[in-house]
C-alpha cells in the first residue's frame, strides 16, 4: 500500500467523524434555537441545556422568570454578563434589579458598566434616571448632559425629567446642547408645557443658528407670545427671522419708530406674527388691487360683526401715535359699519375708533391715539359692525398704504 492510499485510509475515518460531530452540533443548535424561540421559562431552560454558553438565552430567561422568583432572574443575568461582559442591556437590567433590592452601590456599578460598554443614549438615560431617584443632582446633571449628546429621537422625555429637577428655561446651556434639532425640540417642549415665560434663553440660542425647518415652530411660538402679551420675546423672534431672511419682512425697531409690517402690502401675506392677519371669513375675499395694495371684497354674506384685517404692533407706553390709511372704496356707503380700531394688547381696551369714510376716488384717513401705562403691544384692526337698520355691505375697500408713526 503506497503512501497516498495509506493517507486516504487514515484520514477518511477522521473526516467522517468530524462531519458526524459537526452535524450533531448543528442539530443540537437547531433544537436549541427552536426552544429559544418559544419564549417560555421551560423552553429557554431546554435551550440552555443544549447550548449552555448562550448569554442571550440567560438574558431572556431573566426577563421570563416570574416576579416571585427574583433570585433566579438575578442569577440568570449574572451568568449573562459573565458570558458576555459587553452586553449593556443585561448590565442595565441587573443594576435595576439590585436597585429594587436596595443594593444601591452594586446597582450603580452595574449601570456605570453598561454606560462604559455602550456609549449610546439608553445607558446614559438610565443613569440619569437612577441618579434622579437617588437624589444626587451633580451626578444627575452629568449623565443628563451625556444623554443629550446622543439623543436619537424625541428629546421631550429627557426635558421632562430635567424639569422635575429644575424648570428654569436654561437647559440648552445646562446640558450644553449644540445640535439644532435638539435645541428646537426644547423650544417645542416649553411650548407644550405652556411655559412662555421661560422661552427667552432658548429663543436667543435658536436665532443664532436659524434653520429653515425651524421657521414654522418659531412663528407658532411668536403667535403664542403675542396672544399671551410677551411682546419682547415675540419681537426678538420676528427680528431674528427677518435678519436671517427667513421671512420677507423688515425688522421692527420700536425706539426708531419702525412699528408696522408691510404697510404697502407688497409682500405675500403669511398671517403670522407681526404680519397682517386675514382671518378666514365667509363672505370676505382678499386679493391684490389693480392700483396696488390689498383689496377686501364684501359679498353681503359676511358676519354682521367681524374683523377682516388686523396686525399686532410693538409700542411704548404713554406715547402719542399717528395712524394713516390711504384707501378707496367701491359700493360701500359712508357710516355703514366699516371702521378702524386700535386696541391694547389684551383687546379689552379700545384706544381709538374711527369710521372709514366712503371714497371711490381715494382718500387719506388720519388719526392719533395715546398708549396707556404698561402698554407694550397694540392691535390695529379693520372691523365691520353692521349698523342697525341697514343691510350688510356689498363692495370693496382697497388699502394702498397704512403707516404708523410716533407723534413728536
Amino acid at each position: 500500500m503506497d503512501r497516498r492510499t495509506l493517507a486516504r485510509f487514515v484520514l477518511f475515518p477522521a473526516l467522517l467523524t468530524g462531519c458526524v460531530i459537526s452535524s450533531a452540533w448543528c442539530i443540537r443548535v437547531a433544537f436549541a434555537d427552536y426552544w429559544f424561540r418559544q419564549q417560555t421559562v421551560e423552553a429557554t431552560q431546554k435551550a440552555l441545556a443544549l447550548t449552555p454558553g448562550r448569554a442571550d438565552a440567560y438574558a431572556r430567561l431573566a426577563l421570563l422568570e416570574p416576579d416571585e422568583d427574583q433570585p433566579a432572574a438575578t442569577e440568570a443575568l449574572q451568568r449573562a454578563v459573565a458570558l458576555n461582559p459587553s452586553d449593556a442591556s443585561s448590565w442595565i437590567e441587573l443594576g435595576l434589579r439590585y436597585e429594587r433590592k436596595g443594593d444601591n452601590p452594586f446597582a450603580e456599578r452595574c449601570l456605570l458598566r453598561a454606560a462604559a460598554e455602550d456609549r449610546q443614549y439608553f445607558p446614559r438615560w438610565t443613569l440619569a434616571n437612577y441618579y434622579f431617584r437617588a437624589n444626587k443632582p451633580d451626578e444627575f446633571w452629568f449623565w443628563a448632559r451625556k444623554a443629550a449628546e446622543v439623543i436619537p429621537g424625541d428629546p421631550a422625555p429627557l426635558f421632562r425629567l430635567c424639569g422635575r429637577v429644575a424648570e428654569d428655561g436654561t437647559l440648552i446651556d445646562r446640558l450644553k446642547i449644540t445640535r439644532g434639532e435638539v435645541r428646537i425640540g426644547y423650544l417645542s417642549y416649553l411650548l407644550s408645557q405652556n411655559r412662555l415665560d421661560l422661552m427667552g434663553p432658548a429663543i436667543r440660542h435658536l436665532l443664532h443658528q436659524t434653520r429653515t425647518s425651524d421657521v414654522p415652530l418659531l412663528l407658532a411660538v411668536c403667535d403664542h407670545l403675542l396672544d399671551s402679551k410677551y411682546a419682547i420675546d415675540a419681537v426678538r423672534i420676528w427680528n431674528g427671522l427677518a435678519d436671517d431672511r427667513q421671512i420677507p419682512f423688515e425688522r421692527l425697531q420700536v425706539a426708531e419708530g419702525k412699528l408696522l409690517t408691510d404697510g404697502d402690502f407688497r409682500s405675500p401675506l403669511i398671517s403670522r406674527g407681526f404680519d397682517w392677519r386675514l382671518p378666514s371669513l365667509d363672505g370676505v375675499m382678499a386679493s391684490g388691487d389693480d392700483q396696488g395694495g390689498l383689496r377686501l371684497t364684501f359679498s353681503g354674506s359676511q358676519p354682521e360683526n367681524c374683523e377682516p384685517l388686523q396686525q399686532f404692533v410693538p409700542v411704548q407706553e404713554n406715547m402719542h401715535y399717528q395712524l394713516k390709511v390711504e384707501y378707496r372704496t367701491y359700493g360701500i356707503a359712508a357710516a355703514s359699519g366699516l371702521e378702524w380700531h386700535v386696541t391694547n394688547q389684551n383687546a379689552d381696551s379700545i384706544l381709538i375708533t374711527r369710521t372709514n369714510p366712503s371714497s371711490e376716488r381715494g382718500d387719506l384717513l388720519n388719526f392719533t391715539f395715546v398708549t396707556p401705562a404698561g402698554c407694550r403691544l397694540a392691535r390695529i384692526v379693520l372691523a365691520y359692525r353692521r349698523v342697525p337698520g341697514t343691510t350688510r355691505i356689498e363692495g370693496f375697500i382697497a388699502l394702498k398704504r397704512v403707516e404708523l408713526s410716533v407723534v413728536d
